[in-house]
């Protein structure tokens, strides 16, 4: 991460941040989020109605119903984690990779089986004889039908007693971790800075002012293949769709400045290209426009992998990715700056009252 100005953090309570931490330390894992919908919603501003579609998006609409351009800003509550395939008789769980991550960042973790009767502590246990082959072997030698979580129940009547089930979620424990200056780490941060965005601009905006039908939508299962955004594009069909997503930074001195390089600290970034769709230039230009008008810091920048907005144009409507930079991501330090998470709220309210 670049230097930033050392002045000492202000002692308060910072909204960004605040609300972030609160939905990283929700855990949410793919087709799992009911938690993460419910807090959101419990954070939404009074004025603004919920709708849960029959996918499990929550959506949010402001703006005239009729007569008007339908503007459809999207982030996903989902995060990559496991779930319980199976309860061996030993009272081990067998267990599923939903989404993409290295599993090697569980190996010899502490993990938490997110049950319906409550949490339930584990372990994931290193691969055998750790000590001896750890530094020789690759690290894909851990994963797949390797990884098991132990409980320390026993038998599997055990582990049922404790309330696991097949289906049951798995994460590491999650806690939102403030950093020197304006920085912050966590899990999931990837994507619930992208709803943190959506809900600063929801309680920065005046809905009466809005010209356009604005749609904010929290979507589900976008780490196992952006289905909640397949279920949006086909019922909204929308004029225009922005999601609200990470932007993979090389700003670390361990990537190379070549590629996907936004620095953290000095604003959000607009992700004109990744792996997954090529923003129209005239989109793209107009942003940067509505954000230098709107005395706003911005970023223009290529990255890896893809967003819910990818679907989109298969439906012909235009997309666009707007983004923070972040450094580790997919793993359980994803590293944020508060002053980027303010400025893409601020983007996000700014497009929606000017677009």
């Amino acid at each position: 991460m670049s230097g930033e100005a050392r002045a000492a953090r202000p002692a308060r309570e910072d909204a960004s941040f605040s609300i972030l931490e609160t939905l990283v330390d929700t855990p949410g894992v793919s087709t799992r989020e009911q938690a993460v919908r419910e807090r959101i919603r419990s954070l939404l501003p009074s004025w603004a109605r919920a709708d849960v579609d029959a996918k499990g998006n929550l959506l949010v609409a402001a703006g005239p119903e009729r007569g008007a351009k339908t503007l459809l800003f999207i982030a996903h509550m989902d995060e990559t984690g496991y779930l319980v395939k199976a309860i061996r008789d030993d009272g081990t769980l067998e267990v599923r990779p939903v989404g993409g991550f290295f599993e090697t960042l569980y190996e010899g973790q502490v993990v938490l089986v997110h049950t319906a009767k409550g949490d339930v502590g584990g372990v994931v246990p290193p691969r055998p004889n750790y000590f001896e082959t750890a530094a020789a072997e690759a690290p894909s030698s851990f994963g797949g039908e390797a990884v098991r979580v132990e409980l320390g129940a026993g038998t599997r009547q055990a582990a049922e007693a404790l309330g696991v089930a097949p289906g049951d979620p798995i994460t590491i424990p999650k806690a939102f971790q403030r950093l020197y200056g304006s920085f912050g780490s966590g899990r999931a941060v990837d994507d619930r800075a992208g709803c943190t965005a959506l809900l600063l601009a929801l309680r920065g905006l005046d809905p009466k002012t809005l010209r356009n039908r604005v749609i904010f939508a929290f979507s589900v299962e976008e780490e196992t293949g952006l289905n909640g955004a397949q279920a949006l594009a086909q019922s909204l069909r929308p004029d225009l769709a922005i999601a609200v997503d990470t932007f993979v930074s090389s700003d670390s001195p361990l990537e190379r400045e070549a590629f996907a390089h936004a620095v953290l600290g000095k604003g959000p970034v607009v992700r004109a290209i990744d792996n997954s769709n090529i923003t129209d230039p005239a989109i793209v230009d107009r942003v940067l426009a509505l954000a230098r008008k709107g005395g706003l810091p911005i970023q223009y920048g290529l990255t890896r992998g893809g967003n819910d907005g990818s679907v989109f144009p298969e439906i012909g409507t235009p997309d666009l990715a707007l983004s923070w930079p972040t450094v580790n991501s997919h793993s359980p330090v994803e590293v944020i700056h508060e002053r980027d998470l303010d400025g893409l709220g601020a983007l996000v309210a700014l497009i929606a009252e000017h677009w």
